[in-house]
């Protein structure tokens, strides 16, 4: 399942709960375009502490999505993934600036 949710100091939340499958990565997808096209947040969080098991098409949603972020000048902190999916999203390319693991 995949929510949204504007914080009270305009950044836009993204929370990730359960595995994300094929189809909890389109619903995924839509969120990150939403939050970074659409509501054109200034910060974006991608919460994945709820988060089981991402799929590589999951981890290339968020990764791409964090591209997006990075060439709208956008900040993007993904807050919390588990070590194995924190491990795949940096080898699909997200920065290790952006991954917040505590």
């Amino acid at each position: 399942m995949v929510r949204t949710r504007v914080a009270s100091n305009g950044t836009m939340v993204v929370q990730v709960r359960g595995h994300v499958s094929e189809a909890a990565t389109v619903q995924l997808r839509r969120a990150l375009l939403h939050a970074l096209l659409r509501v054109r947040a200034g910060r974006l969080v991608v919460d994945l502490r709820h988060a089981g098991w991402v799929d590589p098409l999951g981890v290339g949603a968020v990764v791409a999505g964090c591209q997006v972020a990075s060439d709208r000048s956008v900040s993007v902190v993904v807050h919390r993934p588990t070590h194995g999916v924190a491990r795949r999203l940096e080898a699909a390319g997200l920065p290790e600036k952006a991954l917040l693991r505590r």
